[in-house]
């Protein structure tokens, strides 16, 4: 009897405790662990939204860059946490891609994790050479069927989203294109450029400068809806509904997170995503600003996991052992 009223109280004990922490939240520091090196398309974003939360709850909130073995080692410090709210990550497209191309992760994608939202879509674009002809989703899959095998197209690397991206749409079109691997977006996007490749899939901020210069043209962006950066140019999905790539970035922490904390973050990030200031400093970084509610995130993660399974499997792309 002495063992179970000990168990009862340790029980209550460790209620008041994520109570308290629910109620007082935050009160010290705050860590984001961002899985890749400062600079780039992820960095700035946690940043941004850390400048906004320190402002908001009036404690520190310090960016830890954390990169490595494909995002896995900063996530898996997150995955390792204390489930406090205290220490949280920004997770990307590679909380999705990386169960379809890693034979064994640290850490259980979706339990492993609380979802808390959406903070951001950096929209990918399907670009040409200049001399590939076609100009629209239908001309260029015209000009594919009648070439099959003979057009290629580049990627930042095998495994990456863009390459997912790419096998996605040929699976869709039912096309056949070489995929050319590149070390990186740079070197990607100039194999477009200088026609060493004929189609490239990237960010269209990276792209967008190539096409004004008529050294690239736009065929379609690969969200679900038009993008912001250009609400002229059609989506993939206009033409094979269902298509959708997109590089994101969201806030994820621990599992077993408190409710109340996990709902006073997810909170904040949809306030801060709203703000005008942080929408335009974004969309002039190439990214979209955006929140959802921690199930909608979890559902969307879960969902972008089969996704690229399927997409993965179906084009023979071996697992990182």
């Amino acid at each position: 009897m002495p063992i179970k009223k000990f168990a009862y109280a340790g029980i209550a004990l460790s209620l008041a405790s994520i109570s308290a922490i629910a109620g007082t939240f935050p009160d010290k520091p705050v860590t984001i662990v961002v899985p890749y090196p400062p600079g780039g398309a992820i960095d700035p974003i946690a940043r941004l939204y850390s400048a906004k939360l320190n402002e908001a709850w009036n404690v520190p909130v310090i960016v830890l860059n954390k990169p490595g073995a494909g995002t896995t080692i900063g996530l898996n410090a997150v995955a390792k946490a204390e489930p406090d709210g205290y220490t949280v990550g920004l997770g990307t497209g590679s909380v999705g891609t990386n169960p379809a191309l890693y034979d064994e992760l640290p850490y259980d994608t979706l339990n492993d994790f609380t979802y808390v939202s959406l903070a951001a879509m950096i929209p990918l674009a399907l670009t040409a050479n200049p001399k590939v002809p076609a100009n629209t989703v239908q001309e260029l899959v015209s000009y594919l069927k009648a070439n099959p095998g003979k057009a290629t197209y580049s990627s930042s690397g095998n495994g990456t989203i863009l390459h997912l991206g790419g096998e996605l749409f040929k699976s869709m079109a039912d096309v056949n294109v070489l995929h050319v691997p590149y070390k990186g977006s740079s070197a990607s996007v100039t194999a477009g450029m200088t026609g060493e490749v004929d189609l490239v899939l990237d960010s269209i901020f990276l792209q967008k400068p190539q096409v004004q210069a008529g050294k690239l043209k736009f065929i379609a962006t690969s969200g679900e809806k038009r993008s912001a950066l250009t609400p002229d140019i059609p989506t993939i999905a206009e033409s094979y509904p269902g298509y959708s790539v997109v590089t994101w970035a969201g806030f994820m922490g621990p599992a077993n997170m408190p409710a109340d904390v996990t709902e006073k973050w997810a909170a904040q990030i949809a306030r801060i995503s709203v703000m005008p200031e942080v929408k335009d400093r974004l969309l002039a970084q190439g990214t979209e600003a955006t929140a959802n509610s921690p199930s909608q995130f979890k559902a969307f993660v879960k969902a972008e996991i089969e996704k690229w399974q399927k997409v993965a499997q179906e084009a023979g792309i071996p697992k990182i052992q």
